[in-house]
């Protein structure tokens, strides 16, 4: 899997394809996030939104983990460098079991993987987050009979661009309530195929 290639075109693709309705979804809940928070970021892509989410929480200290070269360039160069965010290229195998995070951000991540590769991603996440933290995800659900056209469209289309093998989006909706987080608020975008939601833990 390699995004180098379709990174600088990504925002311009998900416009064409979802107007604004994608980049509403992963705006929606940062005003959720408290000040002095730690923020993990998961395949955060371009980071187009670092600056909206520090500018509404300029107290964040932000990890931004992504496997792209690319996509890391543009995101410091979005942001200026700025020096509140930590940039790691690599996956969540990188994280350490004894660091825990306020907020983890999953924006179109889960959607990479199949259901049995998501599943240790998962048992990462749930031993990374603090006990009374937030896991905010937004991606794709298959609800409709055009979801799942649409669905089958883009996993061909990022297997012939950037390799990707998984070619099913996993049931990560009840996969995360597996691994007991409990979802306490979320909203839908573009005819219900974009859910954006929030997670807690259950055993708090």
């Amino acid at each position: 899997m390699e995004f180098d290639a379709i990174a600088p075109y990504y925002d311009r693709l998900s416009r064409l394809v979802f107007g604004k309705s994608l980049m509403k979804a992963q705006l929606n809940f940062l005003h959720k996030i408290q000040p002095y928070s730690t923020v993990l970021v998961l395949g955060g892509g371009t980071g187009w939104w670092l600056t909206n989410l520090l500018q509404q929480q300029p107290t964040c200290k932000v990890t931004y983990l992504d496997p792209s070269a690319e996509m890391l360039r543009l995101a410091e160069k979005s942001t200026n460098n700025d020096q509140r965010i930590t940039f790691i290229q690599g996956t969540h195998e990188l994280l350490p079991l004894d660091r825990k995070f306020d907020i983890i951000i999953a924006f179109c991540f889960l959607d990479i993987f199949s259901n049995e590769n998501l599943k240790p991603v998962l048992g990462k996440l749930v031993v990374s987050v603090h006990p009374k933290g937030l896991l905010l995800v937004t991606d794709f659900v298959n609800a409709r009979w055009w979801h799942g056209v649409m669905l089958f469209t883009m996993y061909w289309f990022f297997k012939f661009v950037s390799g990707l093998d998984n070619q099913r989006l996993p049931d990560w909706e009840k996969m995360l309530l597996r691994f007991d987080l409990r979802e306490v608020d979320r909203k839908y975008y573009y005819g219900s195929f974009i859910k954006t939601a929030m997670y807690t833990s259950v055993k708090i």
